[in-house]
């Protein structure tokens, strides 16, 4: 027999007040102090604690995750940021540190320029070299506009202040010269032993030595002694440093004559600035 739909209803909410009152019993019977879980907390923290419990440690984890990446992204900046400013301040450092040996290179080229007032001598860079070794030339940056002009005389200082023969000049242009060195077969310059006063004609040998050449075979020549210009040679003044003698051949090179090994007292390999005179007023 089909129920009566207002029988229906009633028994429909007499269901559903039932429910609600189980339901509140589960959740909040048997509280009898905040210290203790009730029978519904029980039951829910059963079924859901789990759940809950894996959704938070995972929750936990992504987070911190995430705080972690975000850290080493903020390092990793942080380490870039900080190794430009190191590469900055090492750049800093050695342009210093250059600056610092060229005032002390141009000071020393200072105080050998004060030697030749009346020679009006000129600073220069040097700015180029040839490839081949046996080219025994450089290139400065001064030329005519600086009243630079072929012949003149080159000179290098050394670590005792002294001045020294680096060769002449050769060519010029407008704001550029070449210079024959020392050392170039093509070089020659009268010169003295400046201990006995015995002279000889200094030759360039296409590599770091020269020769002295038409020295007397009973010269008084010794090893270590400095050899100079003459100033004979209405080119380079009297007085100059050419080298120093490292060696000399036994017997008669040639006739009369014996041959003397001299190095030069400049380093080429290291030259970086050197000085023209202008006017030159022998002694």
């Amino acid at each position: 027999m089909p129920l009566n739909p207002f029988r229906s209803k009633i028994l429909w909410i007499l269901f559903l007040l039932v429910g609600v009152a189980i339901a509140g019993f589960l959740v909040f019977g048997g509280v009898r102090s905040p210290e203790k879980f009730s029978y519904g907390e029980r039951a829910v923290l059963k079924v859901l604690g789990p759940v809950s419990k894996t959704a938070s440690f995972l929750g936990l984890g992504l987070r911190k995750f995430w705080e972690h990446y975000i850290f080493l992204v903020h390092v990793k900046e942080k380490n870039e940021e900080l190794q430009r400013k190191l590469m900055a301040l090492e750049a800093e450092l050695v342009r210093t540190k250059e600056i610092e040996l060229e005032n002390k290179r141009l000071r020393k080229l200072l105080k050998l320029a004060e030697q030749f007032p009346e020679a009006h001598p000129v600073a220069a860079r040097v700015i180029g070299r040839p490839m081949g070794s046996w080219q025994g030339v450089i290139i400065i940056d001064r030329g005519l506009n600086d009243n630079i002009l072929p012949e003149m005389p080159v000179l290098a200082y050394t670590d005792e202040g002294l001045g020294a023969v680096v060769g002449q000049v050769v060519a010029v242009e407008r704001h550029y010269a070449k210079v024959l060195l020392l050392t170039d077969p093509s070089f020659a310059v009268d010169a003295l032993v400046q201990r006995s006063r015995e002279r000889g004609l200094l030759r360039g040998q296409g590599r770091e030595l020269c020769l002295l050449d038409y020295v007397p075979a009973e010269a008084d020549v010794r090893e270590n002694d400095l050899v100079i210009t003459s100033g004979m040679d209405a080119l380079f003044p009297k007085g100059l440093l050419l080298g120093t003698v490292i060696h000399i051949y036994p017997g008669r090179s040639k006739g009369l004559f014996r041959m003397v090994e001299v190095r030069p007292a400049v380093n080429f390999s290291k030259l970086e600035e050197v000085l023209v005179l202008l006017r030159v007023r022998l002694r």
